[in-house]
């Protein structure tokens, strides 16, 4: 028998060196099939001179509600048409809204601060207007009546918007609307009225006399002058004695059919440390809220491993939200009708017992067919119980209560009362698990086609567009930096059916204009990822470049198939095996070669 050959020390060198010549060039090549995030782009944008908290868009103007101003700009390329300061405000014990307390501003207890913009809405049933609430004035509001001529005039004629006898009547304030710790505010046209939705963060620091409540409805009145509550329990307000303990706050507020929606993060119960998700719901014609309503929401990623059981990963934080309609490709796989209106959610895991979320995030989208549907079944068992937080827990309505008799319509009784499930809808991480290393902070969507697509933002200023899907792992056709600052939730989506369609993004005190078609195709650095990118940009592989049509003259552009591409180790770019593992079994055969020459 042939002893074996012994390798000689030069040859195993030589191999060593093959190895990690290779190995280098293999990850070279792996590197040059990667998309390109750090490009850079040049879109319309506008910096203002404070943080930017609202957006609204109203016949091709933007108008931005910031620190101490509002701004309006053009949309098409956002160059900034009119401005109006709205603070520093001096805010004097004595000095009411509405009054001019500048001849104060020496005498004790006067204190200079900065207007935040709270709420900004536009109310086109009695004239075309942009009504404004901020932090200053306790709250309250004025409205800029916007001239047909021209709508970005808000200078001309701007009306405080507060009563002082309506401050009087049975201690109450109609005007003070929105709180400085937080604000939800939505407006909605019901039988020739309108109707103010507020939901607000309120503590200890509120002094009595301004009297903000937790959830509310009011009526803006004829006069337009102010607004007023219909009834004494057209609002609910947290206990005094659990207003620092149980906060409670507002992240989104909507409409879908006879319904109004609020979306909150607080406690789970008085007494936990853990938070979670709620999304609240009562009729839109109740003015007395005896139809609301409260349960979790939970977006859960769950994984499958091995001869144990699945585990579960509960992303309890809701960061952002959007409703809108699905692309019939989602709307198949979730369920839905083309018609339906979806609640899309970005969820991040919090630190443990806090609202402070971490770099790990999760997008769900819940029909709201199903939220509503998920109320009327539970509505009959043993998880419903009495919101202690706005009653107490000795409270009548917390004994020997009564079940809801009407969840599933609108026909309202007034001795139906507020109540909460403890049984949380769930719904699956339609990215399973991707975004799990970054804390995403905004999220709107459109459709292209058959294609529902997500625009996300992130705390670190990227911005990424993706295909939302339930098969299949989609991955970003568009990422990039946008800014330093976090995007925020507050996103605007126009024209999303037209070549020229738009997303607003504001990340701190910049707003860019970004168009829905993509951003080209320059970032795509392989054919793969070229022909793989959705329909709707126009990518093709021309030349070893990713370009549109127009962009490559020779004919030789296709969106059909990649030819083989080889770089200088082409095993590792042709073999399905990775590339560690291929080249490790290559030089095992030459090794046995050179062993049993």
């Amino acid at each position: 028998m042939k002893a074996p050959a012994v390798i000689a020390p030069g040859i195993l060198v030589l191999l060593f060196t093959l190895v990690q010549k290779s190995y280098g060039e293999c990850k070279e090549a792996l590197v040059k099939s990667e998309m390109n995030v750090n490009m850079k782009y040049q879109l319309p944008n506008f910096t203002a001179e404070t943080p930017i908290q609202n957006v609204v868009l109203h016949k091709h103007h933007i108008y931005l509600g910031a620190v101490n101003y509002i701004y309006v700009l053009n949309d098409k390329d956002l160059q900034k048409v009119a401005e109006y300061k709205t603070g520093p405000v001096l805010e004097h014990p004595d000095c009411f809204p509405c009054q001019d307390c500048s001849h104060k501003a020496n005498l004790s207890g006067g204190v200079w601060e900065d207007n935040i913009n709270m709420a900004l809405v536009i109310d086109t049933y009695y004239d075309d207007q942009l009504i404004s609430c901020g932090s200053v004035h306790r709250g309250t509001c004025q409205r800029h009546v916007l001239p047909p001529s021209n709508t970005a005039d808000i200078q001309s004629e701007v009306h405080c918007m507060y009563s002082p006898q309506a401050d009087e009547e049975r201690g109450q304030c109609p005007d003070c609307v929105v709180s400085a710790l937080g604000t939800k505010v939505l407006i909605s046209e019901k039988d020739r009225f309108i109707n103010f939705f507020v939901g607000n963060t309120i503590n200890s620091s509120y002094h009595p006399d301004h009297l903000l409540h937790s959830i509310s409805v009011r009526r803006l009145k004829e006069t337009q002058d102010g607004f007023k509550f219909l009834t004494d329990q057209s609002y609910i307000d947290v206990l005094p004695e659990f207003r620092d303990s149980y906060p409670i706050k507002y992240v989104h507020a909507f409409e879908s059919n006879h319904f109004i929606y609020f979306l909150t993060v607080q406690r789970e119960t008085l007494d936990a440390q853990t938070f979670h998700t709620r999304i609240i719901r009562f009729c839109s014609v109740d003015s007395g809220l005896h139809s609301y309503m409260e349960m979790p929401l939970e977006c859960i990623l769950t994984e499958k491993r091995r001869k144990r059981s699945t585990r579960e990963e509960v992303f309890n934080i809701l960061q952002a939200a959007y409703v809108s309609k699905p692309g019939a490709h989602l709307a198949k796989q979730i369920g839905a009708n083309l018609n339906d209106d979806i609640l899309y959610g970005v969820f991040a895991r919090s630190k443990p017992d806090s609202t402070e979320p971490m770099n790990r995030s999760a997008v769900c989208a819940f029909p709201i067919k199903y939220v509503n549907e998920f109320f009327n079944k539970i509505v009959n068992k043993n998880n419903v119980r009495c919101l202690q937080h706005f009653y107490g827990p000795n409270h009548e309505h917390c004994f020997n209560r009564t079940l809801l008799r009407n969840s599933s319509g609108c026909e309202v009784r007034s001795d139906e009362y507020r109540t909460e499930f403890t049984t949380a809808l769930q719904r699956v991480d339609l990215f399973m698990g991707q975004f799990n290393q970054v804390l995403l902070t905004s999220i709107s969507t459109f459709i292209k086609g058959d294609l529902t697509i997500a625009n996300l933002g992130t705390s670190e200023g990227r911005f990424m567009q993706v295909v939302v899907s339930r098969s299949g792992s989609s991955t970003p056709h568009v990422n990039f930096r946008l800014d330093s600052h976090p995007v925020s939730p507050e996103a605007i989506v126009e024209h999303p059916l037209n070549q020229n369609g738009y997303t607003l993004v504001v990340t701190g005190k910049k707003i860019t204009k970004i168009p829905l078609n993509g951003l080209g195709c320059e970032h795509f650095q392989s054919c793969s990822q070229c022909l793989s990118a959705p329909p709707f940009v126009q990518c093709g592989w021309c030349h070893d470049k990713c370009v549109q049509l127009e962009e490559c003259p020779t004919g030789t552009w296709t969106q059909e198939i990649c030819l083989p591409t080889i770089y200088e180790v082409g095993i590792c770019q042709l073999s399905p095996m990775p590339c560690p593992l291929l080249l490790d079994f290559f030089f095992f055969l030459i090794f046995l070669k050179i062993l049993f020459i």
